[in-house]
């Protein structure tokens, strides 16, 4: 029974410093990227014809939940477990079309299970800070391609796991509309 209990504290302690390993790692990795995006501001757009996955794209900031997230191009495992990714094949922000990101539930999309109607999101690059409202939410299957679809209008799409509370992989999708609005 004790060497059970010991192997099952190393297990636990194992767990817990590769968490803080991860949540360092992408906290770091999340001031190194503002600090290029702040360094970098006034620079024309580097978006064509693409960028490169993990390449830095802007930020992303909800101000009234206080939700701030440096995205980068892409959505593999590793780009996900340091920042948001903007889901390739989408548009970028400030292009007619839809510009889908993604991040993970309870990390940095963590604060979206609190997002509203209206809601003002604004989207930052190197030469702008584009200004969206919030028109929808949406709950669905992860195969529901169509929350990507394309369309006439400026739009972004925030796509995060659902529930948020959920342990291991999660069943749904939680997904953002915003529209393109005016008021920055």
């Amino acid at each position: 029974m004790r060497v059970l209990s010991r192997i099952l504290f190393v297990m636990g302690a194992l767990c817990i410093a590769t968490y803080v390993l991860f949540a360092v790692q992408a906290h770091v990795h999340q001031e190194e990227l503002g600090a290029a995006l702040e360094k970098e501001l006034g620079s024309p757009d580097a978006l064509s014809p693409r960028l490169s996955e993990g390449e830095l794209l802007g930020k992303l900031e909800i101000p009234r939940l206080r939700l701030s997230v440096m995205i980068m191009e892409g959505v593999a495992d590793k780009t996900l477990r340091l920042g948001g990714g903007h889901i390739p094949g989408t548009t970028y922000p400030g292009a007619p079309g839809n510009s889908g990101f993604a991040a993970h539930r309870d990390t940095f999309f963590r604060k979206l299970r609190n997002v509203r109607k209206d809601d003002i999101i604004q989207f930052t690059t190197r030469s702008h800070t584009f200004a969206y409202r919030v028109a929808s939410t949406a709950v669905v299957n992860p195969s529901d391609a169509r929350v990507l679809a394309p369309t006439s209008s400026e739009t972004i799409t925030l796509v995060t796991c659902f529930p948020f509370y959920f342990v291991g992989p999660a069943p749904k999708r939680f997904v953002v509309h915003a529209v393109r609005s005016s008021q920055i």
